[in-house]
């Protein structure tokens, strides 16, 4: 156990060697970016599938914000130990995957943290911000039937995202990967191209997982998990098209729908 204890304390002041003198300490770092509802977490889990690599996943990080202290949740999937005390004493564990999953937060402050997040995971070798983005009338469905409150501001992030997804705007530098969650759904080959842009063998593995987080589906929770391809996630907004409040949203501001359109293509907006 000694010994251990002493391994363990040499190898933490090589990594912090390593930081301090910029030398990687990770393999592979992802920003992963969406508006809650929008299929964030099939995403990740199936990010994380695709490959049986050591990862260190921290939900809902807060820009600005040490994520190690601050989070919605953190988890080590493929590792062979726990190491999160380490991790919050600054040990700066090697790991082949981090994934920052930053939820309903702005691009331009998740962009400025990006600068941030080496004093306190150390440099990473490839580093990628991940843009997901579902089509309005299921995100904000989705919204309604968790009984959430869509504020003026939520509406306009996720009006944000779609000027990011179309070149509108350029908050994000670098190696860019936007996910129509649409399309992602759908697609194996889509999913494919995702994988390989993210330097990641393709498996599908995870694909039919439906994460606990967020309390998995608005309209079905956990209850299709192993079967999640088979949940009608493409027509939830069927269910309010008669809402007025849904429909509002649309009324009063028609450049969502127009957006949309480029993004998706025609939706088609009856049952």
């Amino acid at each position: 156990m000694i010994l251990n204890k002493l391994t363990y304390n040499a190898g933490t002041a090589a990594r912090v060697v390593r930081a301090k003198l910029s030398f990687p300490v990770n393999k592979k770092m992802i920003q992963f970016c969406g508006i809650q509802r929008s299929g964030n977490h099939a995403v990740i889990n199936w990010i994380i599938g695709q490959e049986s690599s050591k990862t260190c996943f921290i939900n809902g990080v807060f820009p600005g914000e040490n994520p190690w202290h601050k989070n919605w949740g953190i988890s080590y999937p493929n590792y062979p130990y726990w190491p999160k005390t380490r991790d919050l004493a600054g040990a700066f564990v090697s790991k082949d995957l981090v994934i920052c999953s930053y939820e309903n937060r702005e691009l331009k402050k998740i962009a400025k943290d990006r600068k941030l997040l080496p004093k306190y995971f150390g440099n990473s070798t490839e580093n990628y911000s991940v843009i997901i983005i579902r089509d309005p009338y299921n995100t904000f469905a989705s919204w309604l039937q968790k009984n959430w409150q869509l504020t003026t501001e939520i509406i306009q992030l996720w009006k944000d995202y779609a000027y990011e997804y179309l070149g509108k705007t350029n908050y994000l530098k670098g190696k860019k990967i936007f996910v129509s969650f649409n399309q992602w759904f759908l697609d194996s080959n889509y999913r494919k191209k995702i994988a390989e842009s993210l330097g990641l063998d393709f498996s599908d593995k995870n694909l039919n997982y439906v994460s606990f987080h967020g309390g998995g589906s608005s309209f079905d929770e956990q209850s299709l998990n192993r079967q999640a391809q088979e949940m009608n996630v493409l027509n939830r907004f069927h269910n309010y098209l008669e809402d007025a409040q849904f429909l509002q949203i649309f009324e009063k501001d028609p450049e969502i729908g127009k957006l949309s359109a480029e993004i998706f293509g025609s939706i088609e907006r009856s049952p």
